[in-house]
C-alpha cells in the first residue's frame, strides 16, 4: 500500500500540538511560568491548524472534505479525529484569551485541564481509526499507543525548547521538567517497541533503513538518550539537547507511521476507493 504522507504528517503534527498543550495544562496545575505557557499555547494552535489542513488534504477532493464535515457526528475514525482537533483548538484558543484578556485563574485552569485531556486524546485517536479488521497488521491496540507515545515525546521536547528559549527551563514544572521528559520518552519507546512487536520484528526489519535508522536509532535510542541527558546532565545546556531530542522523536514518529503503511497487506486501498463508505460511514 502506498504511504499516505498527508496522514503520516497530520497525525504526528496535530498530535504534537495536542501533547504540547497538555504540558501547558500540567504547568498551569503544578506551577510554571506564564510566558512559557502562552508561547506554547500559540505554538500548539499553529500545529493543530497545520494538522487540520493536512487532514483535509488527504481527502483528495472538496466532495470528500465536505462529506467529512457534514458527517462529523458519525463517530467514524475520521469524525472522531476532526472533533478532537476542533475541540482542542477551541479549548486552547479560549485559554489564550482568558490568560491574556480575562485573567481569571480558575477559568484558565479549567480550560487548560479540558484542553490538555483533549490534546492527549487527539494523539491517541489519530491512530485508533486505523485499528480495523481489514488490515491485520493494523488490528492491534499498540498502534494507537505508538501514535500517542511519539506525539507525546515530540510535545514534551517542544515545550522544553520553548521554556529554554524564554529562560524558564530550570524553573518549569517546579524543576521537574527533566523527569517529565524522561517519562514521556520512555512511554514513546515502549509503545514503539510494542507496535513493532505486533507487526512482527522480521517484517519490520525487512524495511532496513526505516526500522533501524528511523525507528530504532532515532525513535528509541536518540529520543531516550536525549531524555536521559536532560535528566542526569543538569550542567549540559538544555536547548541543544532538546533540539536533538525533538528531531529524533519526530523522525521516529514519522518512521513508525511509515512502517505501518509499508507493512500493510495492500489488498484494500482505503483512501483511493473506499473513503466515503469506510472512513466517513456514508
Amino acid at each position: 500500500m502506498d504511504i499516505q504522507w498527508p496522514l503520516v504528517l497530520f497525525s504526528l503534527i496535530a498530535g504534537t500540538g495536542g501533547s504540547l498543550f497538555a504540558f501547558v495544562a500540567l504547568s498551569e496545575l503544578v506551577g510554571g511560568k506564564g510566558k512559557t505557557r502562552f508561547a506554547a499555547t500559540v505554538t500548539a494552535l499553529v500545529l493543530i491548524v497545520v494538522g487540520g489542513c493536512l487532514s483535509m488534504l488527504h481527502l483528495a477532493s472538496p466532495q470528500n472534505a465536505f462529506a467529512a464535515l457534514t458527517n462529523i457526528f458519525s463517530f467514524s475514525g475520521i469524525s472522531i479525529e476532526l472533533m478532537l482537533l476542533g475541540l482542542t483548538f477551541v479549548a486552547a484558543a479560549a485559554y489564550a484569551i482568558v490568560v491574556k484578556r480575562v485573567r481569571n485563574a480558575a477559568t484558565a485552569k479549567v480550560l487548560a485541564l479540558v484542553g490538555g485531556v483533549l490534546g492527549l486524546a487527539l494523539g491517541y485517536f489519530c491512530g485508533h481509526g486505523y485499528v480495523i479488521e481489514a488490515q491485520p497488521t493494523w488490528m492491534h491496540e499498540s498502534l494507537p499507543l505508538a501514535y500517542f507515545g511519539t506525539s507525546l515525546a515530540c510535545g514534551a521536547f517542544a515545550y522544553d525548547i520553548i521554556a529554554s528559549r524564554l529562560g524558564d527551563g530550570k524553573e518549569e514544572l517546579r524543576g521537574r521538567m527533566p523527569v517529565a521528559l524522561m517519562v514521556c520518552t520512555t512511554i514513546s519507546a515502549v509503545a514503539v517497541v510494542a507496535y513493532a512487536g505486533a507487526l512482527g520484528f522480521d517484517a519490520a526489519m525487512a524495511h532496513g533503513s526505516v526500522f533501524w535508522g528511523g525507528v530504532v536509532l532515532c525513535g528509541i535510542v536518540g529520543t531516550l538518550g536525549a531524555g536521559l541527558v536532560r535528566l542526569v546532565g543538569r550542567a549540559v545546556p538544555a536547548l541543544p539537547v532538546d533540539a536533538i531530542g525533538l528531531i529524533c522523536a519526530f523522525v521516529g514518529g514519522v518512521s513508525i507511521r511509515v512502517l505501518m503503511w509499508v507493512c500493510a497487506t495492500g489488498y484494500l486501498d482505503l483512501f483511493a476507493h473506499t473513503v466515503p463508505s469506510v472512513m466517513l460511514n456514508l
